[in-house]
């Protein structure tokens, strides 16, 4: 068992040096700076925890800096995102109506028996085809666009430096309708 626990303890100080995570390095050199050699099991579990934490949830700035170098890549555009995924789109499109349409009780059989007495139904048939494939690239034209909005509003956000910044020189960050309002009377 001990080679286990030693195992563990090499693994863990060799993904400490090559961690780009800066925050999680900080933890440590704090604790060992304060004289605290070896860690206990309360603590390495809270570095832990806060290290899953920011993997799963990092910092708003680091998510508005690969937003902002998404949104400069001149090859990452709404058209091109559209264009790629399009054939994929209008391939599963016609995948699904095909499905649908191989059905046991399905019409597609009424028509495949007889044709010529089904022309109504064939309308329908390529009226539907159409219809999704033509509804399936509006919903993915929507989706790239709704995402492409989203960037812009994380991109915008106001981090707590840039708020901290703006305290710093004076400028209020918070409640300027209230302070405004209270300011006149």
């Amino acid at each position: 068992m001990p080679g286990l626990i030693q195992r563990y303890n090499a693994v863990a100080e060799y993904s400490a040096l090559i961690s780009t995570n800066s925050s999680s390095a900080h933890r440590r050199h704090a604790r060992r700076a304060a004289g605290d050699t070896a860690p206990s099991t309360r603590a390495s579990l809270s570095d832990e925890a806060a290290d899953w934490y920011e993997a799963i949830c990092p910092p708003l700035q680091e998510v508005q800096d690969v937003v902002r170098r998404i949104q400069a890549d001149p090859d990452f555009s709404q058209e091109r995102i559209f264009s790629f995924l399009a054939p994929i789109v209008v391939f599963s499109a016609l995948f699904i109506v095909a499905v649908i349409a191989v059905q046991p009780h399905s019409f597609a059989h009424r028509i495949l028996d007889a044709p010529k007495d089904h022309t109504e139904d064939i309308i329908k048939f390529a009226g539907i085809l159409v219809g999704g494939v033509a509804l399936s690239l509006v919903a993915l034209k929507c989706i790239i666009w709704g995402l492409a909005e989203l960037s812009t509003m994380i991109a915008a956000l106001e981090t707590r430096d840039n708020r901290s910044r703006r305290e710093d020189e004076g400028i209020p960050t918070s409640n300027l309708v209230l302070g405004g309002m209270l300011m006149f009377t």
